[in-house]
């Protein structure tokens, strides 16, 4: 782990980069169509614009303001009552800057100089006069998003004389949420006449480290949660399993060091408005009825409560499905039924003792052993009875990893964790993009197969994402716009906007970060994620007129071109640690460019009957596929495994193609 601090530049660099990246996005989606009018849409009166940027997480509602837009350009007065959050401030500050003004924070305002414009930010009762000189104090949509936890309201007009945008956030993380959106309104300089009343649906809405293999580095999950309070998430729960000090040695205590990384987590997620939630996993080797072991998992908790932490997990998933020492035995039993009450009778002491006797911790969740499915079985009935009510439960789908969650099985599941009259309250551990079960495939299709009202059956969702960071922000975007508001979530466009803004404003790397994701689409044979759409439509075309005896479209040929450039576009990219990420992969397809580009060239000579032309071609393609082929990906477990991409769509193309000529 890079143990390093990240100091006040650093993190400077970073707000900087992703003030790009949103201008990016600004341009991106004007570009593409995705400039439209909101899911409101008023009929367009004298001196109302008509149309609202698309924002996300998709707002509960978001309609077209009257009057001008608000030059962010100029003196901009930034008007934050005393109390108001610091890290709120500082991101409209560096807004204001990128915007080319100058920002001047205040905490009242009575005479401002002519020219000016005006932010106002806080809660709904600190900037209650700016919401009355907007006229926004009986809007009920405002009211109702002001009386939701993390709810906001954002409008532009006048006030005290001046073009001014209102942030009203119905608590902290309220106002915080208004920022991110005000982020995505910003035109030339100005803030778009708008008015949005906006709130969260999940409660629980974020990231969980629990996969298998290399774990993150210290930098990565400081630019992930900084990415992920940027999308409105709340929540990052600290559990790669392979950090030996959550599971094989979960009853040791930090180092100083890594006490000081995980402070600097801790504090980053608190900028940043995610709950960094903290996962101890003692299953591997627990005795549930021995006091020492209370002790020593009381003891580890309160060591991070120390830091800050106010939200705990107890996973005890993949681990023996009975209990391990003699104690337990005799205390409890064998079976599994006999399991889930020692489980239950730990983590009921653990909230007794924890949970219950320190100020501001959060309700204790935990992972069943048994945690896919929503049938009944003896664990299940046993645990929902004896554990705690107020403990909540992650829950995986009906599968380990599911391809569909639907509302009504998340219903039952909440039934079958909990008890009579009373269902369990659920987080869905949800094991998408996740690539430790298949670490040579990278999963970067949108976020499918979600119910839209699972927030009617659940708490929430987090998202368990592939070893490699950066190649999951697109599905971290997904999971963000999906948690917030279902009912408006639209995977192709909130994959398309994930895509602009981590690609940045250039066209070239725009198309090659597309064509990067389009060769790892495929997941686990789904029929709604097909292997690689776009290229196999090349693929197809260009056979088609093969086979007619028709000159080629040119499409394959483009493509090639373009994956033989990607180690070039892609390092390009606002956000650098995609192409980090990506690099075996991107060196893998680069190569299978240049074999479809030699296998294009060997059928033409065939076709001509250029015998040394196709001869050298094919001796290319070969030496291309050779390459593409080689294991180049580290693992932790694993070895040096060999990319797949396309889901070897590319493989099939060149194995046809120098089929069609034969070597000598």
């Amino acid at each position: 782990m890079n143990s390093a601090p990240v100091g006040a530049g650093t993190k400077r660099r970073r707000s900087v980069l992703l003030l790009v990246a949103a201008g990016a996005l600004t341009a991106a989606l004007v570009v593409t169509g995705w400039f439209v009018v909101s899911r409101d849409r008023p009929g367009g009166p004298e001196g109302q614009v008509t149309e609202v940027p698309n924002i996300f997480p998709v707002p509960q509602h978001a309609r077209p303001g009257t009057g001008s837009p608000v030059p962010l350009n100029g003196h901009v007065y930034i008007v934050a009552p005393s109390g108001t959050d610091q890290a709120s401030i500082a991101a409209v500050q560096d807004l204001v800057a990128g915007a080319g003004g100058t920002a001047e924070a205040v905490t009242t305002l009575t005479s401002p100089r002519e020219g000016a414009s005006a932010v106002f930010l806080g809660s709904a009762a600190t900037v209650s006069s700016a919401l009355q000189a907007l006229r926004l104090d009986s809007d009920p949509e405002i009211q109702y998003a002001l009386g939701r936890a993390e709810g906001y309201a954002l409008a532009t007009g006048k006030a005290v004389g001046i073009p001014t945008a209102v942030l009203a956030g119905s608590d902290g993380d309220g106002v915080f949420h208004a920022v991110q959106t005000l982020r995505q309104l910003v035109r030339g300089g100005s803030v778009v006449p708008v008015r949005v009343a906006d709130w969260p649906l999940m409660e629980t809405r974020g990231v969980i480290e629990g996969f298998y293999g290399t774990p993150w580095s210290h930098q990565a999950r400081l630019d992930v949660i900084e990415f992920a309070g940027r999308q409105k998430m709340n929540t990052y729960i600290y559990s790669p399993k392979d950090d030996p000090l959550l599971r094989d040695k979960w009853r040791d205590l930090y180092s100083d060091q890594e006490l000081q990384e995980l402070q600097e987590l801790i504090d980053a997620a608190a900028d940043n408005h995610i709950r960094f939630s903290y996962a101890l996993s003692p299953g591997i080797d627990i005795c549930y009825s021995r006091s020492s072991d209370l002790d020593d998992a009381v003891a580890k908790l309160d060591s991070l409560y120390s830091l800050g932490v106010r939200s705990f997990v107890i996973p005890l998933d993949d681990i023996a499905t009975k209990v391990q020492c003699a104690e337990d035995l005799r205390e409890f039993g064998s079976g599994q039924a006999n399991l889930a009450k020692a489980q239950a009778s730990f983590l009921n002491d653990v909230n007794d003792r924890f949970i219950s006797a320190r100020e501001g911790v959060l309700p204790l969740e935990t992972v069943p052993t048994f945690y896919n499915g929503s049938a009944s079985n003896p664990y299940k009935r046993e645990l929902g009875q004896a554990l705690n009510p107020g403990i909540v439960v992650q829950w995986t789908g009906e599968d380990v990893v599911s391809h569909r969650i639907t509302q009504d099985s998340a219903e039952t599941a909440g039934l079958t964790y909990g008890s009579p009259g009373s269902p369990r309250s659920l987080v869905i551990w949800d094991n998408y993009p996740v690539n430790d079960f298949s670490q040579d495939h990278l999963f970067m299709a949108p976020v499918i197969g979600r119910d839209a009202k699972l927030h009617e059956s659940v708490r929430g969702i987090v998202t368990n994402p592939m070893i490699e960071p950066y190649l999951s922000l697109p599905a971290v975007f997904n999971y963000a716009d999906l948690s917030w508001n279902g009912p408006g979530y639209d995977p192709d466009k909130s994959m398309s906007a994930a895509l602009s803004l981590l690609a940045g404003p250039d066209p070239e790397v725009q198309e090659a970060v597309r064509a990067f994701v389009d060769l790892n689409q495929d997941w686990q044979d789904d029929a709604l994620t097909p292997s690689a759409p776009q290229l196999r439509r090349d693929i197809d075309q260009f056979w088609e007129d093969y086979d007619a005896g028709r000159s080629p479209s040119g499409g394959l040929k483009a493509r090639a071109d373009l994956l033989q450039r990607l180690p070039e576009l892609l390092p390009r990219m606002a956000e650098p640690g995609f192409s980090t990420d990506a690099t075996h992969w991107m060196t893998a397809a680069a190569q299978y460019g240049r074999g479809v580009e030699e296998a294009l060239v060997m059928l033409e000579a065939a076709k001509r009957g250029d015998v040394q032309a196709a001869t050298m071609a094919r001796r290319n393609v070969q030496g291309a596929l050779t390459a593409a082929t080689a294991k180049t990906q580290p693992t932790l477990e694993l070895g040096v495994v060999t990319p797949v991409l396309g889901d070897s769509e590319l493989k099939a193309f060149l194995d046809r193609a120098l089929q069609q000529v034969p070597g000598s």
